[in-house]
């Protein structure tokens, strides 16, 4: 498997593209248009200036074009997943999105031009033309761009930012949809949640030679997946993509499938590196080992059958930006699970928009792709963002997001000291925590809301992106932007999962790790549930949102209900309601009644 799939241009090409920068523009300067949206203002001014950044520093930066014909891209998406279409289900395959949206080879040539003038050189064209690999010094680069580069500090990071947005002639700017690593800060970091730091008496979790928490086989039974499993549909035919920032032991997932009975057959497991993959050496707390870990054992426990390609990348945010551009322009992966991801509003909107781009080419191509919605409940950007929040790649309308409950073992939550009775599923907030503040080694309540706040469900309403097609309608809050999150699955700790792992240098210990949880559990078993519900529907479901929000408005769901409802629980702001809320989205699934209903909306 290829790296990274790059359309490298022949020597006869460069040398056309050089031919053209070599070309005297118009002898009048040419009007320029400002790239709004392409400053990461939140983040800046909850950061250090350091001063200027070093004009003579060499750098990498990307840009992201914009697709050809995007509201007739729209309205396509919109009829591959309509049943009463002549599209329904025509998925295209990626030669076939390049060619009738890719940029063109003139517009390639013409934003290449443009840099090359400064001396800045085009060093890579990616297989689905969206993207361009520049290399230059800052110097070029804000004489390109008319921008300042300057330094700043956010806690331990160092980074470069530009602080205007860009301005370019109006030609080439309305090809440009985006920069990718002017801002070279990074806070990617896993939606993976652990009880190991709520006590007084606890500092760090340490791993046990038992297991505890739900296995595989009880999540299946909890949401009716094994009904599926008992008419041969395991996952076979289908390829999960794990996209993540961080590697892992596959003898880890052998291991941890062995315990747990997990019959995988021949199915494999393999790891795609993206921009040279995961750095070698990286290791301990920061290193996210675990992330990836659990992706792998959770997904292909839940579809057994299934290939999974592991994509690892660097954790840069030209990384993050190449690791989805790689799962999808490969489209080697039926289906796409995330589990990391920053609040939306710390990079620039620009950075959100370009990435979004790519999830449109996999809603057309026919990929599902699941993101964890993030464990800060309402406010994703807390501390730096005090205000209510939610994350990204989630927030993206493109994406199907998986938000967190609390999924009671036989009617309690099991916490130090004794339990707490629960009957039902609840929305994932700690807040419910707050009365036992005493079992957790606190004295007053107001010093355990501390401890606690806001980990929850990720979810809440995008300030980035509109409010999509499918969440119009009387069962949906009547927003400006896109609802958060979309679906859910249990995440709270203490209900929770063991996850086995030896990554060395990890405050877990190595071993089998309990008290895990976090909607990192939530995307990579929803990703396994679809491969299950493909294999069982003999099709793909593709972009699972506009199907999943028909099913809920259907008949048939409530003839037979596809998602349990959640009426109880909070994310410290939104609040468990009957129907579509900010929680728990559509609700946990009935996997056998929502393939069920799928069938009979789509025949």
């Amino acid at each position: 498997m290829r790296q990274r799939q790059i359309l490298m241009l022949s020597s006869a090409t460069m040398a056309s593209v050089l031919l053209f920068a070599s070309t005297t523009l118009a002898a009048s300067k040419p009007t320029l248009s400002v790239m709004h949206h392409n400053v990461a203002h939140q983040l800046l001014q909850q950061s250090t200036l350091q001063g200027p950044v070093s004009s003579s520093v060499t750098t990498t930066f990307e840009v992201a074009l914009n697709w050809q014909h995007v509201n007739q891209l729209k309205n396509f998406i919109r009829t591959l997943y309509s049943p009463s279409s002549p599209n329904y289900r025509h998925f295209l395959s990626p030669a076939q999105f390049t060619q009738e949206f890719g940029p063109t080879t003139n517009q390639i040539h013409q934003v290449t031009q443009y840099f090359a003038q400064f001396g800045i050189a085009l060093q890579s064209v990616s297989s689905n033309h969206n993207t361009l690999t520049f290399r230059g010094t800052y110097g070029q680069i804000e004489q390109a761009l008319h921008v300042q580069m300057m330094r700043y500090r956010h806690g331990k990071q160092v980074f470069a930012a530009n602080t205007q947005d860009p301005s370019l002639p109006a030609n080439v700017a309305n090809v440009i949809a985006g920069f990718i690593g002017l801002t070279t800060y990074h806070a990617f970091h896993p939606a993976l949640s652990t009880i190991s730091n709520l006590t007084h008496s606890s500092s760090s979790q340490t791993s046990t030679t038992t297991p505890e928490g739900y296995s595989p086989q009880q999540i299946a039974q909890a949401y009716q997946i094994t009904p599926l499993y008992q008419k041969k549909a395991l996952g076979q035919h289908e390829t999960i993509a794990i996209a993540t920032l961080a590697t892992f032991q596959l003898s880890d997932a052998q291991y941890f499938w062995k315990y747990y009975h997990i019959n995988r057959g021949q199915a494999t497991v393999n790891i795609v590196p993206v921009d040279g993959g995961f750095p070698s050496g990286d290791s301990g707390p920061g290193s996210g080992r675990i992330e990836t870990t659990l992706d792998v054992e959770r997904s292909g426990s839940l579809a057994p059958r299934a290939n999974i390609l592991v994509y690892e990348a660097p954790n840069t945010s030209q990384g993050f930006y190449d690791l989805f551009n790689a799962v999808v322009s490969q489209d080697q992966a039926q289906i796409m699970s995330c589990s990391w991801g920053e609040d939306e509003l710390l990079a620039t909107p620009a950075y959100d928009f370009s990435i979004n781009n790519i999830f449109m080419e996999g809603a057309a191509q026919g990929q599902s792709l699941f993101c964890a919605s993030g464990d800060y409940g309402a406010y994703d950007g807390y501390p730096i963002i005090s205000a209510p929040s939610v994350d990204f790649p989630a927030s993206s309308p493109y994406i199907t997001a998986a938000g967190g409950t609390t999924l009671p073992i036989n009617g309690q939550v099991p916490i130090p000291g004794g339990s707490i009775p629960m009957r039902t599923e609840h929305g994932w907030g700690w807040s419910y925590l707050l009365p036992y503040y005493a079992n957790f080694g606190y004295t007053t309540e107001a010093q355990f809301f501390q401890a606690v706040f806001p980990i929850g469900s990720g979810g809440g309403t995008s300030d980035v992106f509109r409010r999509p097609f499918y969440q119009y309608g009387p069962l949906f809050p009547d927003t400006v932007g896109r609802n958060v999150p979309d679906v859910a699955l249990n995440a709270d700790p203490f209900t929770g999962y063991a996850v086995y792992d030896t990554s060395p240098g990890t405050p877990y210990g190595e071993g089998w790790i309990n008290g895990a949880g976090g909607t990192s559990f939530a995307s990579p078993q929803w990703a396994g549930i679809v491969a299950v519900m493909d294999s069982a529907l003999h099709a793909q479901i593709g972009f699972a949102n506009p199907l999943f929000y028909a099913v809920f408005q259907s008949p048939e769901n409530t003839l037979y209900p596809a998602f349990h409802a959640i009426t109880k629980g909070n994310n410290w702001f939104y609040y468990d309601q009957l129907g579509y809320n900010r929680v728990t989205g559509l609700g946990s699934p009935d996997v056998a009644n929502l393939t069920q209903d799928i069938e009979a909306l789509t025949h």
